[in-house]
C-alpha cells in the first residue's frame, strides 16, 4: 500500500479504556488513579486532593463502583484525633491490578493496530538501514 501522507508518522494510538457493569460505565482513568491514590497514601481525603478532586466527589466515585459491582473495594475507617484512613480490599486490589493490567494491553494492542491502518512509509536509505521512521 503506497502512502502518500507524512503525517502518519506524527500519529499516537490514545484509547480511553473504561469497564461497564450492564450499561454503567462505572471504571476508567479517573477511578483507576482514585484507588492508586488510596493505596499509595492511605487515604481517601489524600488521594482526592492529589488529584485535584473533591472528597464528596471521590466519595461518590468510590460509591458509584461498589455498587455497579456490587461488592465493597475501599475499606475505610473514620477520623478522630489521628485522621481517618483507607484501604483497597482484596477485591478493589484485584479490581485495580487486572484493570491497569488490561489496559496496558489494550493500549499495546491500538499501537499495533494504528501503525497497520497508518503505515509510516520507510525512505530508500532507511530499507537499506534496516529502520523505519
Amino acid at each position: 500500500m503506497n502512502n502518500p501522507y507524512h503525517f502518519n508518522a506524527l500519529l499516537r494510538a490514545d484509547p480511553k479504556v473504561r469497564l461497564c457493569a450492564q450499561q454503567d460505565r462505572f471504571f476508567g482513568p479517573g477511578t483507576r488513579d482514585l484507588l492508586e491514590g488510596i493505596r499509595r497514601t492511605g487515604s481517601v481525603q489524600q488521594s482526592c486532593t492529589d488529584m485535584g478532586l473533591s472528597y464528596s466527589k471521590g466519595r461518590h466515585m468510590i460509591r458509584h463502583m461498589e455498587a455497579a459491582l456490587q461488592t465493597t473495594l475501599v475499606e475505610r475507617t473514620r477520623g478522630g484525633t489521628g485522621g481517618g484512613s483507607a484501604t483497597l480490599t482484596p477485591a478493589g486490589a484485584y479490581l485495580l491490578d487486572r484493570f491497569i493490567a488490561y489496559e496496558t494491553c489494550v493500549r499495546a494492542y491500538a499501537e499495533q493496530q494504528l501503525s497497520r491502518f497508518f503505515p509510516v512509509e520507510q525512505t530508500a536509505n532507511d530499507e537499506e538501514k534496516g529502520e523505519s521512521i
